[in-house]
This record gives structure tokens, C-alpha cells and sequence, in this order.
């Protein structure tokens, strides 16, 4: 009986997990999806054709036609690193080939958050005695990510497919 149960709950989670799961979405060039709120599309253009592949200038664009997007992290840093889990948009061309420096992928990423913090300095200029020292010296610390309802972001992107094909390509938004 344990092992029916056991294998029961595992065949329900392989059917359901999909449910949950985020999914890439298939994208024809100059039409928008809309996919969360965010507004998707591409654009191509032919540039040429070398080596036995065609050379296409790509442009991704994601435009926000939702709700604000901010996302506050836990810790302030000192620098935006570019995470995948921070990304809001991930395009993929199925069938570029990757030559030659080309892209197969995108990702999007929101703006940085940043705010002014005070900070004592020990090895800095001296101050004036009556200076507060904490209100002296500030520098910047990105304390989150944010995409404004309305705001754009867009790449041009040079990719490589198989002569005689045209770029396919598909997105997840997050």
C-alpha cells in the first residue's frame, strides 16, 4: 500500500508540475504577445549571407503594460550584478547556430535601485569639528530593481542562422 501511495504522488507531480511552470511562448516577427503585462516582440532585418548562413540584425523589446514591477532585495549592493533569476524577460533563437560571436539568447533585466547612504570615513580628508560625520560622505547602493508601468527596454542583437532560414524565436517572461 506504501508503494502505491509513494508512486501515486510522484506521477501526480510530474503531471502538475507543468501547470505551475513557466513556459516559452512563440514569437513571429513584428507581432506583439502579450505575456504578465509586459508586451513582447521582435523585429529582423537581412544583413547578408556568409559562410553558408544568413547574417540578421535582431531587435527585442519588452515594453511593461502592467502594474509597476520592484522587486527589494534583502541586502544592499554596491554594484548591479545582472542574475538570471533577476531577469524579467528571456528571449531564445531556436535555431541560430552561434558562429562567429553571434547571439542564441537575450535576457532583460529591469533597472537598478538606487539611494544615497551616509557612511564615516576613518581614512578620508578630515571634516569640520562641527560636521556631522555621517552626513559628510554618502556613496550610492542599489537596494532593488524596478521596470515603471509604461517604460521600454529593447537589444539589437546580431544572430547567425542556417542559409534559407529565418529566425524563430520564442520568450519567457518571469
Amino acid at each position: 500500500m506504501k508503494k502505491h501511495t509513494t508512486v501515486l504522488v510522484l506521477i501526480l507531480c510530474i503531471f502538475i508540475s507543468p501547470l505551475f511552470s513557466q513556459s516559452f511562448v512563440d514569437l513571429k516577427a513584428g507581432e506583439d504577445v502579450e505575456v504578465n503585462g509586459l508586451l513582447l516582440s521582435f523585429t529582423t532585418v537581412k544583413k547578408g549571407n556568409k559562410k553558408g548562413a544568413d547574417l540578421y540584425k535582431l531587435t527585442a523589446s519588452v515594453t511593461n503594460h502592467g502594474a509597476d514591477f520592484l522587486k527589494v532585495f534583502n541586502q544592499g549592493r554596491e554594484t548591479y550584478i545582472k542574475a538570471a533569476e533577476d531577469a524579467i524577460a528571456y528571449f531564445q533563437f531556436t535555431n541560430a547556430t552561434g558562429k562567429a560571436m553571434s547571439a542564441t539568447s537575450a535576457r532583460f533585466y529591469p533597472k537598478p535601485l538606487y539611494i544615497k547612504v551616509p557612511y564615516k570615513c576613518k581614512k578620508c580628508p578630515p571634516i569640520k569639528k562641527d560636521e556631522d560625520p555621517y552626513n559628510h560622505y554618502t556613496k550610492s547602493v542599489v537596494i532593488g530593481s524596478q521596470f515603471v508601468s509604461g517604460s521600454s527596454l529593447s537589444k539589437t542583437l546580431n544572430i547567425r542562422v542556417p542559409e534559407g532560414e529565418v529566425p524563430t524565436v520564442r520568450v519567457m517572461a518571469y
